[in-house]
């Protein structure tokens, strides 16, 4: 019996290696098919990071301290040129910033920084977000605590 079995995953529809019974075969067709609905873009990075030196990110933090003036947010993207993608920064479920980016090569290396306020502790969700305004990943940071 052939079956092709389907992963929803971070939003994104994958398609997995087929289910065959043994000895059964694909149809060249239906592999074309099956390998044409995975996407072929991804976020290959995204960091919360305390500074960004040379186009990459310092460090990888999950915690900034209080007296940390500023967060950045560094994302790799891969196989999306041609497209937008926004960097959107939120606080206590409110946007606090969205930062769009036009994606022009293969590779794209993207950041954007938020000045933090010292009455804006506590857990901040930043999101990489497509054209479409889905939310392709999520990073969380706790900021002050």
């Amino acid at each position: 019996m052939r079956m092709i079995s389907w992963v929803l995953s971070l939003g994104l529809l994958v398609a997995a290696a087929p289910v065959l019974a043994e000895g059964e075969a694909v149809a060249e067709g239906e592999a074309a098919v099956a390998a044409a609905a995975v996407p072929q873009w991804e976020v290959a990075r995204a960091i919360v990071t305390s500074g960004i030196s040379e186009r990459e990110p310092v460090d990888d933090v999950n915690q900034l301290a209080g007296e940390a003036p500023q967060a950045y947010f560094f994302t790799e993207l891969r196989g999306m040129q041609g497209q937008r993608v926004v960097h959107r920064w939120e606080h206590k479920g409110q946007v606090m910033a969205e930062v769009g980016f036009d994606v022009n090569g293969p590779r794209w290396r993207v950041w954007s920084s938020k000045n933090l306020m010292p009455e804006w502790t506590g857990v901040w969700t930043l999101s990489v977000v497509d054209g479409a305004g889905e939310v392709m990943i999520s990073r969380d940071f706790i900021y002050g605590q």
